[in-house]
C-alpha cells in the first residue's frame, strides 16, 4: 500500500512500527467523528462551489456507509494505514472513485485530525458532564434523607467535631458542581472549528466557510 509520505525509498517495517506506534489503533475511536467533520466540509465546499453536487452526493453517502460498516465491526484501521484519516480516504476513493479525494480541497490531515478529536472530547465532556451531575443530585437526596442524622467529623485521623451527614454530602455535592462548571468552560474552549487552518498557514486564494462548518 502507497502511504501518503512515500518518496519511493523502501522503508524498513521496525521504522513504520517505530513511527506509526499505535496510531491506527487509537483512531479507531475517531472514525465516527472524523466522518461527521468530513461531511460538514464538504457541504461547506459545496455551498461554496468548489465541490460539484454529484460529488458531494457521493461522498455523504460512502462516508455515512463506511461509518456504519466501521461500527458493524466489518472493517479495522490498519497498520499499513498508519491513522484513521488515511483509511477512511483509501476507502473512500475505493467505494466512489476520485470524487473521494477531492474532499480534502481547503484542508490538511492536520485540522481534520483536530476537528475530529474535538468532536469526540465535547461528546466525552458531556457524558462526564452528566455523570458529575448525577452524583451531585444522589448526594443531595443523601443529605436529604438523612438531614437528621449526626455523624463525627475528623481532623488528623481523629473526632474532632460533630458534623450531619448533610453537612458531609452537601460539600461532596458542591465540590462536583465545581467541576461540572470546569468541564463547562472546558467545552467552550474546544468547541471551536479548526478546519480550514490547514497545515498552519491557512487557505489563501480559496472562499472556505468556517462558519459553515
Amino acid at each position: 500500500m502507497k502511504r501518503l509520505w512515500d518518496k519511493g525509498a523502501p522503508l524498513d517495517e521496525r521504522v513504520l512500527h517505530y513511527t506509526a506506534g499505535e496510531d491506527h489503533a487509537l483512531d479507531e475511536r475517531l472514525v465516527a467523528y472524523d466522518v461527521r467533520a468530513s461531511i460538514a466540509h464538504a457541504e461547506m465546499l459545496a455551498r461554496q462551489g468548489l465541490l460539484a453536487v454529484p460529488d458531494l452526493e457521493a461522498i455523504r453517502a460512502g462516508l455515512l456507509g463506511l461509518a456504519e460498516s466501521h461500527a458493524r465491526g466489518e472493517w479495522r484501521i490498519e497498520l499499513a494505514d498508519e491513522d484513521g484519516q488515511t483509511a477512511l480516504e483509501r476507502r473512500l476513493t475505493e467505494r466512489i472513485g476520485p470524487a473521494g479525494g477531492r474532499i480534502h480541497l481547503g484542508r490538511s490531515r492536520n485540522d481534520q485530525v483536530l476537528a475530529a478529536l474535538r468532536l469526540y472530547l465535547l461528546q466525552t465532556l458531556d457524558v462526564l458532564s452528566a455523570g458529575v451531575l448525577a452524583v451531585a443530585a444522589a448526594l443531595d437526596e443523601l443529605a436529604a434523607r438523612e438531614r437528621r442524622t449526626v455523624i463525627p467529623g475528623y481532623t488528623h485521623l481523629q473526632q474532632a467535631m460533630p458534623s450531619s451527614v448533610p453537612l458531609w454530602a452537601g460539600g461532596f455535592a458542591a465540590e462536583l458542581r465545581d467541576d461540572a462548571a470546569a468541564l463547562t468552560q472546558a467545552r467552550r474552549r474546544l468547541d471551536k472549528n479548526p478546519l480550514g487552518s490547514a497545515a498552519g498557514y491557512g487557505t489563501p486564494g480559496l472562499p472556505v466557510d468556517r462558519e459553515a462548518t
